[in-house]
């Protein structure tokens, strides 16, 4: 049993997963009608979303996506990718957009941010729950 996770993170409290069936179990990828892979998504375990938040601080790569390899009850990072986008998911581009305004303005114009009514994404998959 092994599973290809794709993770993209916002910062270091939000992450983006979603997994397919690794193409090394038989050597075929699942595909949709329209060619493209078949992905769904995933919800990362504590110890998964804690791999997340320490990749965003070791490589200080905000915007960034890794690869996991489920195997056997154990998470393993095969790849990590700098300013990686997930490429379907109009949540995720919802999310990203506004934790990127609110970055960029809590660092540029942090007086112009207490302005704003800015919306954090209410539903994100939160790296740590503190």
């Amino acid at each position: 049993d092994a599973t290809d996770v794709e993770v993209y993170t916002v910062g270091e409290q939000y992450a983006h997963a979603e997994a397919r069936k690794s193409p090394s179990l038989d050597g075929r990828v699942d595909r949709d009608s329209q060619g493209k892979e078949r992905r769904y998504p995933v919800i990362l375990s504590q110890a998964e979303k804690e791999i997340a938040r320490k990749i965003v601080v070791a490589f200080k790569q905000q915007v960034c996506g890794f690869d996991l390899l489920r195997s056997q009850g154990k998470s393993y990072v095969c790849d990590v990718n700098g300013f990686s986008f997930v490429k379907t998911s109009t949540k995720y581009y919802d999310d990203c957009a506004q934790l990127l305004s609110h970055m960029v303005l809590q660092t540029l114009a942090p007086d112009l941010l207490r302005q704003l009514p800015i919306m954090i994404p209410s539903n994100p998959q939160p790296v740590l729950r503190r």
